[in-house]
């Protein structure tokens, strides 16, 4: 190689100047490696869960309104929402009949959803069904989400009893449906509006919830502040504050861990620190030779760049591998439970990946910029000193 030869040269020489200290590289490099896995892990569990949310708003009400008795939801009545019906901007006012049923065998929650005779089964869900049909009112039979029957090994005809303070019937499962979205076919069994009062407790004539379709969804903020005055004490709830509801829960449980990874953050800031303090005798002999043959303070400044380059850049890289195969194609194990908070069918589904360009980039920039800013202290105070100085310290 010839000094002040071009880059591919002094990228050559790198290279080979690594792989003679092979050993350090490999330390530094999996200590990169394994600190970009874990916050990149976070930060696409995060943004797959905030995607999900975000898709699964689409086939939500505009707004939803709840009865509060000591500050915690309860049963309302459905002539409540007569007098909402006549807010304006207001398209309907549906009673829903829905809840969550404790199944001892699953060791977690299902949500069961009544559907009223008349209305399309999965109306609201924006699903479709995957197998078998749809369900006859007053024949008590079930649809349930296709990741639900797996789940539990249910099989169209398969019966399933569900624990109810009443008498309730078993419900055949005659079809099980999908969609694009996870929340809806995660823990989820649509069944006759009577069935899921048996199940549930409730008394005819009562609903869970009011769910409000308005002619312009722009005017839910106007419109939930008149439903608070027509139902005083009711909980009000709409698209957007239930955006911003899942944003602050994954951003603080995000936070959490990325606080628990504090560890090995400091792990990565000692790496850097190592890189800055100085270099080996070996490497500053190096240095003193490369001068004597010719080399500029510029060629040995690149040269050694390059090498804290090539070693971030494939520390960066693997990191960011690992993170997505942990995340989409394992399932997150170890980390999807920290920040999901949901019942135990829900980390069966599979993630989608959300992240864009711009994040990957700026992990990398995190990462590779102030490893190899710091690499170029110590060897350009080596590569002031005359190489015969050098050479004999």
């Amino acid at each position: 190689m010839t000094p002040g030869g071009p880059i591919p040269s002094l990228l050559g020489f790198a290279a080979g100047s690594l792989w003679r200290r092979k050993g350090r590289a490999i330390a530094l490099g999996i200590g990169l490696g394994l600190t970009v896995m874990l916050v990149a892990a976070v930060l696409f569990l995060t943004e797959s869960l905030r995607a999900e949310a975000a898709r699964a708003q689409t086939g939500l009400p505009d707004v939803v309104v709840q009865r509060l008795v000591a500050g915690r939801p309860t049963v309302l009545s459905e002539d409540d929402a007569k007098p909402l019906a006549g807010i304006d901007s207001v398209a309907a006012v549906r009673p829903r009949v829905w809840g969550y049923v404790f199944l001892p065998a699953l060791q977690g929650n299902v949500t069961v959803v009544g559907v009223r005779d008349g209305a399309p089964s999965l109306d609201g869900i924006s699903g479709a069904l995957e197998d078998g049909r749809d369900m006859r009112h007053g024949a008590h039979e079930m649809i349930a989400g296709s990741a639900l029957a797996r789940y539990m090994g249910l099989a169209i005809g398969d019966t399933l009893g569900m624990p109810s303070a009443r008498p309730s019937p078993q419900l055949r499962l005659v079809g099980t449906f999908g969609s694009a979205v996870d929340l809806y076919t995660a823990d989820v069994v649509l069944c006759d509006e009577a069935d899921a009062r048996a199940i549930l407790g409730l008394d005819p004539g009562q609903a869970t919830d009011l769910a409000i379709d308005l002619k312009n969804p722009e005017e839910a903020r106007v419109v939930a502040g008149t439903v608070i005055d027509r139902m005083p004490g009711a909980r009000v709830v709409d698209k957007s504050t239930l955006a911003r509801i899942y944003t602050l829960a994954y951003g603080r449980r995000a936070g959490l861990i990325f606080a628990a990874c504090i560890p090995a953050l400091i792990a990565l800031i000692v790496l850097a620190l190592d890189r800055s303090s100085g270099l080996s005798p070996d490497e500053r002999r190096e240095i003193a030779i490369l001068k004597a043959v010719g080399f500029s303070i510029r060629d040995v400044l690149l040269a050694r760049m390059l090498e804290a380059l090539l070693i971030a850049s494939a520390a960066t890289a693997a990191g960011l591998l690992l993170a997505y195969a942990w995340v989409f194609w394992l399932g997150a194990p170890g980390l999807r439970g920290a920040l999901v908070g949901w019942s135990v069918l829900y980390p069966q589904t599979k993630l989608t990946p959300a992240v864009d360009l711009a994040q990957l980039l700026g992990i990398a920039a995190a990462t590779v910029g102030p490893f190899v800013g710091l690499s170029i202290v110590p060897a350009y105070r080596a590569a002031i000193v005359e190489p015969m100085e050098a050479m004999r310290g």
